[in-house]
């Protein structure tokens, strides 16, 4: 917070002796790079107790003073939606429709059922993790704990064993709600989870043995409608979402105002064409922080309704929405790879947009082309510090790019010295955030390996890396782990996955440094995903590559598989794949470039 005094002083103006009262603001407030005005931009003025207010006084700071900002939580949100919308539809799943009212309603009865574990158990604002496919109880399960004062842990389904016991112990979860087909891997690592008091499953068989540990989830469905008297305020924590893990141990943040943040890129969503009644078809998990903020937070807000299925199955994808009639769906890069393969029976739809992370550009230009939806481009680093979104698109001549920083997040391309680039597609270098208020992330625990570094006047060095065009838009390269170094050049892994993506045979591909043998120099190794019933070999993968890429930048190996290792994201789990060259697994299906010849 920055202080400094100020000066109130009044002017007469005009021949009639009327006086105005002007507030001397001092350079050391108005140079601030937080100040929020601009030069003649009118303000909302308050008097409180003796306090003066000076607020913006644009239509999204209306949206909120309307609302009422000591609404903003997630209970609060809840209370007050499910009583001005009643039984307006919010969420539709399979034969299945629930109300506002429904979705309070169904929430508190888990709720009151939560508060009575947590007293029996005497335990104070527990964290409880939620390990679920996409399902109703799911969120009645999320915004019931939140109604009391619970802290809300959304699980990965698609985590290991290893990787699940780091992020329970990690979070000190003490409850788990999870459904069946999740409890042998629980059991797996459950000795090492000394603090969990209590494990509560959706959908066991009905011959399991339950036990003062292990509870039906039905045990914590009360008859009890009414609203918890439990006082939640905008501060409080609310969450702990934790990262994919792609490039290490996944990461735990603390999530407070998440209303807040849901209204803003709601807000964002209605500029472009969200209307109060559009239905959003959601086909990433409920345990995603890109899920909770652009989706089902936005809805509660702005009325709309949400579409949700267990999981993303692109072969039902066209027939779900020839099913729901969605106006928008919401989408990860690899889900629009996989559509583009699919035939929808009928093309004629209401989809007037849909938005999300990730599109290739020649998978955005196909998508648009085949389909006639219109895609928009968001960017959001792990941690939630920076937001950008593309509302131009291909229409505006910027296909490919993730677009411009929301107008209360700065952001610029700095060099190795931080020093901020120039723009120009040849000026590529690390993607750097911050808020205007200078509010920065919060981890529940310091991770041990972090690409993020936080410098001086609040810059996040986010360990991305892209450009900005003339026109200031941003283009998203990849992340530390893509920029290779091999045979004396820098590569973006990202920019090879094009080239070989564009072939008609190759689904999609990866590609990481190795080291083999003795050598110490970086090698590139290529996955490639064939596209069903289309030949391709090795060789022809790699002439493909020769005769399209400079040389130093085609993968001396080439492997092939049925599909690559993602996150709930879709994002490729390169990881995974290092780990498994440095454990020499399956190394004979892995074909060398030089020798023209199969490792053994």
């Amino acid at each position: 917070m920055t202080i400094a005094k100020g000066k109130i002083t009044t002017k007469k103006s005009g021949n009639g002796g009327y006086k105005s009262v002007w507030i001397y603001i001092p350079s050391k407030i108005y140079k601030n790079d937080s100040f929020p005005f601009l030069e003649d931009e009118e303000v909302l003025i308050e008097i409180e107790d003796g306090v003066i207010i000076i607020s913006k006084n644009d239509e999204r700071s209306k949206i909120l003073k309307s609302f009422g900002a000591e609404n903003a939580t997630l209970p609060k949100l809840l209370e007050i939606k499910a009583s001005v919308n009643k039984d307006r539809p919010f969420l539709y799943f399979k034969d299945q429709i629930l109300s506002f009212q429904d979705m309070n309603q169904k929430s508190n009865q888990v709720a009151h059922g939560i508060m009575d574990v947590v007293n029996e158990l005497e335990l104070k604002k527990p964290k409880i993790a939620i390990l679920m496919k996409n399902c109703p109880e799911y969120l009645f399960s999320w915004f019931g704990l939140v109604k009391v004062g619970c802290i809300f842990v959304p699980i990965d389904k698609s985590l290991k064993p290893d990787l699940l016991k780091h992020v329970l112990s990690n979070s000190d979860t003490e409850i788990i709600i999870l459904d069946y087909e999740f409890f042998k891997d629980y059991e797996l690592i459950s000795q090492n989870l000394q603090k969990i008091k209590k494990v509560f499953i959706r959908n066991a068989p009905k011959d399991f043995s339950y036990n003062l540990m292990y509870q039906p989830f039905k045990s914590l469905i009360t008859l009890n409608l009414e609203n918890p008297k439990v006082n939640i305020y905008d501060h409080d924590p609310v969450g702990i979402q934790y990262s994919e893990g792609s490039t290490g141990k996944p990461k735990g943040f603390v999530y407070r105002n998440i209303v807040l943040g849901g209204i803003n890129l709601g807000y964002e969503l209605r500029q472009l064409g969200l209307k109060k009644g559009s239905k959003i078809y959601c086909t990433s998990p409920l345990s995603l922080a890109s899920t909770h903020f652009y989706t089902i937070l936005p809805s509660l807000f702005y009325d709309n309704s949400v579409i949700i299925t267990e999981k993303f199955d692109p072969s039902t994808f066209w027939e779900d929405i020839e099913y729901y009639i969605p106006t928008h769906f919401s989408y990860f890069g690899g889900h629009l790879t996989e559509l583009l393969f699919q035939k929808p029976k009928n093309r004629v739809h209401n989809i007037d947009f849909a938005y999300g992370f990730g599109a290739k550009v020649d998978t955005w230009n196909a998508f648009e082309k085949r389909f006639g939806v219109r895609l928009i481009e968001f960017w959001s680093h792990v941690e939630g510090v920076g937001v950008t979104i593309n509302k131009v698109g291909s229409n505006g001549g910027k296909l490919g790019s993730i677009g411009k920083p929301l107008d209360f997040i700065e952001m610029r391309i700095v060099d190795q010295e931080r020093n901020e680039l120039p723009p120009g597609p040849d000026k590529v270098g690390e993607i750097a955030v911050r808020r205007k208020n200078r509010t920065l992330f919060e981890y529940y625990k310091e991770p041990e390996n972090n690409d993020v570094r936080v410098g001086e006047n609040g810059w996040v060095y986010t360990g991305d890396y892209g450009y900005m065009d003339f026109e200031g838009f941003f283009y998203f390269k990849g992340k530390k782990d893509d920029f290779i170094s091999a045979g004396g050049e820098h590569i973006f892994a990202r920019d090879i996955e094009n080239v070989a993506n564009s072939h008609p045979h190759i689904f999609e591909a990866a590609v990481i440094p190795v080291i083999n043998g003795t050598n110490t120099k970086n090698e590139l190794k290529i996955t490639v995903v064939k596209v069903k019933n289309k030949a391709i070999t090795h060789k022809e993968v790699s002439d493909f590559l020769y005769h399209n890429l400079a040389y130093f930048h085609v993968p001396r190996y080439i492997e092939f598989r049925e599909k690559l290792p993602k996150g709930p994201s879709t994002e490729l789990s390169k990881s995974v794949l290092i780990k498994e060259w440095n454990e020499k697994k399956s190394r004979n299906n892995i074909w060398n470039f030089l020798t023209r010849n199969f490792l053994e």
